[in-house]
């Protein structure tokens, strides 16, 4: 007659293998289970059994589950397991990121029930890793909670946080985003204009932020299709130019043709034209006004060395006998190249100079085909000599292509940072700072 066996589930064996049964198992079920079964189990090395990979997270956590599973705390452990999979079901529906902006975008509301919640708990770092937040960053809300007041952008004490911009600044900044002189630059130029006559400052992506919390970066936000290719970078003027040509319709309903030249490093548009034609012949025009100005005037041909490389697209304007003459013949050695052809790169550095042409300049007028050719001699002025480039921070293009080393200059607020906290400690308010 065939003997009896109990079988055991894995789990059960793997307790007494990791020295855990009499935390989790009930006295009377162990006193059921046979002394030489037992003994095999505790002798038998956990590694036996699947799932050894994770052996050393169990034996970092062994204390830790000691304790939860101990039959005196099954109230308390029915509530963390309860809690837990709360918190997991939030983290499910939310996202992990989600949460994350969620506890930032309210930690106004949030700091005083983490601050309590770390009290009762004794457990500062597993409250904080718990909800996501680094310490440094609690830290911050803590101050940022202390030292609270409405009179600052930032919700910050301007005695107590002296380094944050000032009243002072804000209203030059509101008064330089509102001026009409410069409602079509963006907020970068009109930032960098700020900088180069003293009058602010902060950082660019301080600007930014303010003009946010203000309400004055969307206005001025302009949104443009990803670029999918990069063009070339120079580290010097007249190494590489580009040439492309747009299309703008007068109020006369006629088509014009805007021919541009720029210089590759500067950004600056060197010439320009426009005509009624797309041809050749008006395209060569501004070639050669740009190759006299900027090489044969200066007498800065560097020997018969100088060569240069000029992008253009695949158009007929572009590409024709007339152009390659000129080129042959040209005193300095240039190479044309055909955009995504000849080289890997596009032509998009000049394309989308023309899109700021178009989007700053021409979206909101209208023009005729008499008045066109002013009005765009004036924008390329305003362009290449007053408006700040993105590209260059607080210069223009024609400032980085008369003094290229300006393009590496670094921008220091020192004096200025003096002065701003010098004027937010003098800053009265109601509020009585702790």
């Amino acid at each position: 007659m065939p003997l009896n066996y109990t079988s055991y589930h894995t789990n059960i064996k793997l307790c007494f293998s990791l020295g855990i049964e009499k935390q989790i198992l009930p006295k009377a079920f162990l006193e059921k289970i046979p002394v030489s079964t037992s003994v095999y189990w505790k002798n038998k090395n956990s590694v036996y059994y699947s799932g050894t990979e994770f052996e050393e997270v169990a034996q970092c956590t062994l204390e830790d589950l000691k304790i939860i599973a101990d039959m005196r705390l099954q109230k308390s452990r029915q509530l963390f397991v309860a809690f837990c999979r709360l918190y997991l079901m939030v983290l499910k529906l939310f996202g992990e990121k989600k949460f994350q902006n969620f506890i930032k975008v309210n930690y106004r509301i949030l700091t005083p029930f983490i601050v309590k919640f770390i009290e009762v708990s004794e457990n500062k770092k597993l409250v904080l890793k718990f909800l996501k937040i680094s310490s440094n960053q609690f830290g911050q809300w803590q101050k940022m909670k202390k030292y609270e007041c409405k009179k600052s952008l930032i919700w910050l004490c301007y005695k107590r946080v002296s380094r944050q911009i000032s009243q002072k600044e804000i209203n030059t900044m509101k008064l330089l985003l509102a001026d009409k002189k410069y409602l079509h630059w963006s907020s970068g130029s009109v930032w960098g204009k700020g900088v180069k006559d003293g009058k602010i400052s902060m950082s660019r992506q301080s600007w930014y932020h303010y003009a946010k919390l203000l309400g004055l970066g969307l206005k001025r936000k302009k949104f443009y299709q990803k670029r999918k290719r990069t063009s070339v970078r120079t580290n010097e003027p007249n190494e590489i130019w580009h040439m492309d040509v747009t299309r703008y319709k007068t109020t006369d309903n006629k088509m014009m043709f805007i021919y541009t030249l720029m210089d590759n490093f500067s950004r600056k548009v060197l010439a320009w034209d426009v005509s009624e034609k797309l041809s050749g012949v008006m395209r060569l025009e501004s070639l050669k006004r740009a190759i006299n100005e900027q090489f044969l005037q200066k007498n800065d041909l560097k020997n018969d060395e100088h060569s240069l490389d000029l992008i253009v697209d695949g158009g007929s304007e572009n590409n024709n006998i007339t152009i390659h003459e000129f080129i042959n013949d040209c005193k300095i050695g240039i190479h044309k190249k055909i955009a995504l052809k000849d080289v890997l790169f596009s032509n998009s550095l000049i394309e989308g100079n023309n899109r700021i042409l178009k989007q700053t300049y021409l979206k909101e007028v209208e023009l005729s085909s008499i008045e066109l050719e002013n009005y765009i001699s004036q924008s390329i002025t305003e362009y290449n000599s007053e408006k700040p480039h993105y590209f260059h921070k607080i210069y223009t293009p024609d400032e980085i292509y008369e003094n290229p080393e300006l393009k590496d200059t670094k921008i220091f607020f020192a004096q200025l940072n003096k002065e701003r906290i010098a004027a937010n400690k003098a800053f009265v308010c109601r509020k009585v700072c702790p």
